[in-house]
């Protein structure tokens, strides 16, 4: 009995416990990714809800008021609905389903959703928000799961690419409702101006919401809603705003002129919402299905049927697990490019989630039939057939800014999902056809006027330099050509395109005080050099050695008196007095001064030449400082302009420095902790691809833009890191990061060989890589100071 009674309880440890039996399944990629990660005090674009890689729909819960961080903060212990749009400067289409008769005031309905901060218990002020619990809370890719308290709702979200699905189990209510608000909080101030709502049946309504903000512009978002059974109403109500008050309150309409009652249409020239009522039994279940488009209702409604019909069903029982399931094994697929063995689980989870979330925001915004609208709001059309078997088919995609992104999503993206790195370049290579431009920040395919430089063309460049032919390069060259030779405008369709200060730039070498930021020199002579880099390969010598010279523009804001970049008037003066510490710009992001960094920082901002800079600076004095700066905290690793200082010791002979600083990132500034996550602004995926790239123990100073492209290397959080490369684009089945003795206190390379010879320096060249192999690393507890110099 007792022999029974120990391997029953072995069994039950090996199913509630994986890692402890040997026979059960080794959990997937999928299982070890924290979708709560980072997501108190966190960006709008950061959310625990449903979507699929880069998707247009990403269903999740929304908590907060209009503030910046807007959207879901995990510490509020109330939700006010679940909206389908979590992109930068984009939003739409929110549902809440609530039940109860109209309270406090007789025959008004809460049209309102409620202050973050309650109170509840009735109160008008909690609006039809409701409280939940955390313990009743779950999330994973593709799937998040909540029961809200003062409803007894449990809600179930799920996603296609533009989809979204609720599975709504609700309580037996004479009275229930979804609540439809058109102008619901969002991260970014948007107006709107306009809605659109028309029942369709008994089961399914369309509309249609513009909306307006600073980065979108205006746009609009087209929705076809279907339930699987039947509602009794529409009703509607608009938005009246109310003196003083902060957050727009909701009365319902009661006549016919004001689209009260029951009625077949609304429309309203400002917010406001609809409700859809129906009654319901104990248990009983509803399934909301929303397809999404920026073109037209009807491609919205071909977007809903297509993208149902290729997941196997319409509303039978199994449409929202087949769904739920296509999108986890989705994701399993993408995050199984990477395999990672040793470390401790927390390490894995931290990994996965951040691979997880450079691939969760940044989204698509043309429909499954190719329309998209343009910068001009005109309707185009992509090709959406696949270019061969294998390939993401043509999309577009609405992005933040570029800025920075060499860095972090250009390397990863190129590394792991080159296809996915083409469709991005065929985007902004649309852009520039039907806009003359290619943004920086595709805001809505707008030209969104956000952060400066042009740091997007290192994704073009870096793909076409490591082979990812699967665009035009000749096209490319002449786009990023155009840009980094012309001045750049307001464009005539709204927003700002190209350089702001590339006049200047172009005229004095630098771009002076009087005329905006001081680093744009810096970022400027950066994408000099990589289009440089483009025309050798391309055979464009003349231009080739033009750009090249203006690269070296970094130099003509150095001050070999202080050994720092300095602000620099137009007559040739450095601006004094002087602060290399003093942080931002006045006036904007391209106004005087170093865009959200300091002379300090950006004094290392020359990634294209650092041999240049060590020589000018004095290689003692370069180690020096940037030794100081990790100890007084001058280094700032939690925002774009500084992410490669734990690096630059592999260029200035102390390659042991750089395998302790990225191992103390990676311990340091990164966990699973749903308050913390990053120590910084995620800011689309960047800090996230820059934490996996950390822990794989790769970066690309340069962009991966030379002419033959090269990873530097550090310290691996792992003692394996296994790659699987697409076939479709690499040679190479899979390419193996070994590092014996790895741990926590080994963490410095002793020695190093690649495919079984020896490798004496901290680089590895992406061709190299992609054609498979062995990289071994032997670790120690301390620095082996005569490797990798």
């Amino acid at each position: 009995m007792l022999r029974r009674s120990l391997l029953l309880l072995i069994c039950l440890c090996g199913w509630i416990c994986p890692g402890l039996s040997q026979s059960f399944p080794k959990r997937q990629p999928v299982d070890q990714v924290n979708v709560f990660t980072g997501t108190s005090n966190s960006r709008w674009m950061l959310f625990p809800g449903a979507c699929l890689p880069h998707s247009m729909v990403q269903l999740s819960p929304d908590n907060q008021q209009n503030v910046w961080n807007g959207g879901y903060e995990y510490t509020l212990g109330s939700i006010s609905g679940f909206s389908h749009i979590h992109e930068f400067g984009l939003g739409g289409v929110s549902i809440m389903p609530v039940v109860g008769k109209p309270e406090p005031y007789p025959g008004q309905i809460k049209t309102f959703g409620g202050y973050a901060d309650g109170p509840f218990g009735g109160m008008w002020t909690a609006g039809y928000r409701s409280r939940y619990r955390k313990d009743q809370e779950t999330g994973r890719p593709g799937y998040y799961a909540v029961t809200l308290l003062d409803y007894n709702i449990r809600v179930e979200l799920t996603a296609t690419t533009r989809c979204g699905l609720m599975r709504l189990t609700f309580p037996e209510a004479e009275q229930a409702r979804l609540m439809m608000d058109m102008a619901f909080p969002q991260e970014e101030k948007t107006d709107i101006e306009a809605f659109t709502v028309t029942r369709r049946g008994d089961r399914e309504i369309e509309g249609t919401i513009r909306q307006r903000n600073t980065y979108a512009q205006t746009y609009s978002v087209h929705f076809v809603t279907r339930l699987s059974r039947p509602f009794d109403a529409l009703r509607g109500w608009r938005t009246e705003r109310h003196t003083g008050a902060e957050t727009n309150y909701g009365t319902a309409w009661r006549d016919k002129q004001r689209l009260g009652v029951d009625s077949s249409a609304f429309r309203h020239a400002g917010p406001g919402g609809v409700m859809l009522t129906f009654s319901t039994k104990a248990g009983e279940q509803l399934t909301v299905q929303t397809g999404i488009s920026y073109v037209s209702i009807a491609n919205a409604r071909q977007n809903l049927e297509t993208e149902l019909r290729a997941s196997g069903g319409d509303f039978d029982r199994g449409t929202f697990d087949r769904v739920a399931a296509q999108a986890r094994q989705t994701w399993n697929a993408l995050l199984g490019t990477v395999e990672v063995a040793g470390g401790t689980p927390d390490d894995q989870t931290k990994f996965y989630t951040n691979l997880y979330r450079a691939y969760s925001a940044r989204s698509t915004v043309s429909d499954v039939n190719g329309q998209y609208v343009d910068a001009c709001g005109t309707v185009q059309q992509l090709d959406t057939a696949a270019p061969k078997p294998g390939h993401v088919p043509g999309a577009m995609y609405s992005a933040d800014s570029f800025w920075g992104t060499q860095w972090n999503l250009t390397p990863l993206w190129t590394l792991l999902t080159p296809d996915r790195a083409v469709s991005w370049v065929k985007s902004f290579l649309q852009l520039h056809d039907r806009g003359g431009w290619m943004p920086d920040s595709p805001t809505a395919l707008r030209y969104a006027p956000v952060m400066g430089a042009q740091h997007h063309n290192a994704l073009l460049i870096s793909a076409w330099q490591k082979g990812l032919r699967g665009f035009d390069g000749q096209k490319a060259y002449a786009a990023i050509r155009h840009d980094l030779s012309t001045p750049g405008i307001a464009h005539p369709c709204g927003g700002f395109a190209g350089n702001r200060h590339q006049a200047a730039y172009a005229e004095k070498g630098y771009v002076p005080d009087e005329v905006g930021a001081a680093s744009n020199t810096l970022e400027y002579a950066y994408d000099d050099w990589c289009l440089a880099q483009f025309a050798q390969t391309l055979g464009h010598t003349d231009d080739a050695a033009h750009f090249n010279r203006r690269a070296e523009s970094w130099r003509n804001l150095y001050d070999s008196t202080t050994g720092f970049v300095r602000r620099r008037r137009s007559d040739g003066s450095f601006v004094a007095p002087f602060d290399p510490h003093l942080f931002g710009t006045t006036g904007g992001w391209n106004g005087p001064g170093f865009m959200e960094g300091t002379a300090w920082l950006y004094t290392y901002f020359v990634p294209h030449n650092l041999p240049g800079l060590v020589d000018r600076l004095g290689r003692e004095r370069f180690n020096q400082r940037l030794e100081e700066g990790f100890a007084r905290d001058y280094v700032d690793l939690t925002n774009q302009p500084n992410l490669q200082a734990p690096f630059l010791f592999n260029y200035s002979g102390k390659p042991w420095l750089t395998q302790r600083y990225t191992r103390y990132v990676v311990d340091s500034l990164y966990n699973t902790s749903p308050y913390q996550g990053w120590v910084g602004e995620e800011d689309e995926g960047q800090l996230s691809a820059y934490g996996v790239l950390l822990m794989m123990g790769l970066f690309e100073m340069d962009g991966g833009c030379a002419q033959r492209p090269f990873y530097d290397l550090s310290s691996p959080l792992f003692s394996r890191v296994t790659l699987h490369l697409d076939r479709h684009y690499y040679g190479g089945n899979t390419f193996v990061i070994e590092a014996n003795g790895n741990s926590a206190r080994n963490r410095y390379i002793q020695s190093a060989t690649l495919n079984g010879q020896p490798l004496t320096r901290p680089r590895l060249y992406h061709d190299d890589l992609v054609r498979g192999g062995r990289l071994v690393l032997q670790m120690g507890p301390k620095p082996n100071e005569r490797w990798g110099r």
